[in-house]
């Protein structure tokens, strides 16, 4: 009994495994019965192409390239993806349009670092008993700290009201030694304290002579 209930399933098992491989090769004999599958175009590489006449055409990277080549022009890419048709967008230039382009994209950059030039503000302390070797050393600091585009806010402290006079001799030494690469603005006495500021220049070294006079009037403007 038990030997004919395991045949039974043998063979049932082997049925159905048959069954199954009719089911996928008759599936595979439906779609490979020699019907023409439509092939779909790619549209991967396609793109939007701005003639020099600033006519619009949709193609693809190769054919704008031929043209390029063809026309003596450059293919410049102005546009990575438009919003509305998900493309690149291309433009096709003459030589002095290509140069003219170049040269408005430098210049764009250029005012762009200018108009973000200050990295921060650092503060350097001096004493109005300073030698001249630290001093020196203190303006050279400066230097570096304006050519890396920071504001340097200078405070030479004083002990006593008498220490004006050689606060002032500092002041001289180091407006001599910086006043061609930064402007100097905002001098004043605090207490016993004399306060400046150190802004790097924006447009060109021949500001650098502009430094700012002694402005009595900022003595409100508070500390550093």
């Amino acid at each position: 009994m038990n030997y004919f209930n395991f045949s039974k399933l043998v063979m049932t098992l082997s049925v159905r495994r048959f069954l199954e491989c009719r089911t996928a090769t008759t599936k595979t004999i439906i779609t490979a019965e020699g019907k023409d599958v439509v092939k779909r175009k790619s549209y991967e590489n396609r793109i939007t192409l701005i003639s020099p006449d600033n006519s619009v055409s949709i193609t693809d990277m190769k054919n704008a390239q031929s043209i390029s080549i063809r026309r003596d022009l450059k293919l410049v890419k102005i546009q990575d993806v438009d919003s509305k048709t998900r493309r690149p967008v291309f433009k096709l230039m003459t030589n002095a349009e290509y140069h003219a382009e170049e040269l408005s994209k430098r210049k764009e950059k250029q005012t762009a670092r200018l108009n973000n030039t200050n990295k921060g503000e650092k503060l350097i302390t001096l004493s109005s008993r300073i030698g001249e070797h630290d001093l020196m050393t203190g303006v050279r600091k400066m230097m570096k700290l304006v050519e890396k585009q920071y504001e340097v806010k200078v405070v030479i402290a004083g002990e006593d009201a008498a220490a004006t006079d050689k606060s002032e001799k500092i002041y001289h030494v180091i407006e001599t030694q910086v006043k061609n690469a930064c402007k100097i603005v905002q001098k004043r006495m605090k207490g016993n304290s004399l306060r400046f500021q150190l802004l790097p220049l924006r447009e060109s070294s021949s500001q650098g002579n502009n430094t700012s006079d002694s402005n009595q009037n900022d003595k409100d403007k508070g500390p550093l």
